[in-house]
């Protein structure tokens, strides 16, 4: 199985030798490697052109300015033609040897149709492994994929499938938020498969000059909330439910009523309206305070 990966490059990248070298290193090596660069000329490229030398199968682009929604999903556009799954990546991690063997046996014991394997991740600071990402207690579903991410874009590895869907509704997700929470959307909502592996594939940097952070512990954690009491949690979910609204003919029936149920219960006037009618969705989020956060959103009309 020939697997296409597309990376998201803006400079500085001080750790993109790392990153290549570490896919590179990968026990699956069937594989071809799109370098999609949005940023403005920097020094970084020369060096980054040695690093590629005449590797065959690395191939760098220069996209200015394309924003990082853009630039990967016009980067699956961009894939070649025999690539039998797509991966995304990041540009600053190291992946563990096995990440795309263990993606490629997943997606080829998944059910026909579009499918997407996501994992868990090793969270790394200057100090070294701090923490492993959540390991998640509910399946995914077009019902947590409404309210919540769970699929890690530097994880992701998609199915021949779900490389053809993403990639017909490409220029209908260039102004959501996220293109991983896209597309973990837009699989589950046309009844496709989602894998989330529990074994983390790759060790994750978190620095600030992350454009997103894990967010999941400490001042990101804290940050997040602030954010949603301002606001910017709901205009997110306006800018991936008008997304979604767009593509309903692909959604099953069972997943379109329940967009259009979020919608009418988002829409309620008064708080306790809210609350109640968000309740009897199947909408949740993965954890217990985490869904305890989510409905007190809905209730300040910040969801």
């Amino acid at each position: 199985m020939k697997v296409g990966i597309v990376l998201g490059l803006h400079a500085p990248f001080p750790y993109i030798a790392a990153q290549i070298a570490s896919i590179r290193n990968q026990s699956h090596g069937d594989w071809m490697l799109l370098l999609r660069d949005d940023g403005p000329p920097a020094p970084e490229t020369g060096r980054l052109r040695k690093e590629i030398g005449g590797d065959a199968r690395i191939v760098y682009r220069s996209v200015r300015s394309a924003g990082f929604v853009s630039n990967f999903l016009s980067g699956l556009c961009d894939l070649p033609d025999d690539c039998d799954a797509a991966a995304l990546s990041d540009q600053d991690d190291i992946w563990h040897p096995t990440k795309l063997a263990r993606a490629v046996r997943a997606l080829s014991d998944a059910p026909d149709g579009p499918a997407l394997y996501c994992a868990r991740r090793n969270i790394l600071t200057a100090g070294g492994v701090t923490a492993v990402s959540r390991l998640y207690r509910h399946p995914p579903s077009f019902a947590n994929a409404l309210v919540e991410n769970i699929a890690p874009g530097n994880t992701i590895v998609m199915n021949r499938a779900a490389l053809r869907l993403a990639r017909e509704t490409a220029d209908l997700g260039r102004d959501v938020f996220a293109h991983d929470w896209w597309l973990y959307q837009l699989i589950t909502g046309v009844g496709g498969t989602v894998l989330h592996d529990p074994v983390p594939v790759l060790d994750y940097r978190q620095h600030e000059a992350n454009l997103l952070g894990a967010g999941e512990r400490g001042g990101r954690w804290f940050g997040n909330r602030l954010r949603v009491l301002g606001g910017a949690y709901r205009e997110r979910l306006d800018r991936h439910c008008a997304a979604l609204a767009c593509l309903e003919e692909r959604l099953t029936p069972e997943n379109r009523a329940l967009l259009a149920a979020f919608e009418s219960a988002r829409g309620r006037r008064g708080a306790p309206e809210r609350v109640l009618a968000m309740v009897r969705l199947p909408v949740r989020r993965q954890g217990m305070l985490s869904q305890i956060g989510f409905l007190s959103a809905v209730g300040l009309n910040r969801v």
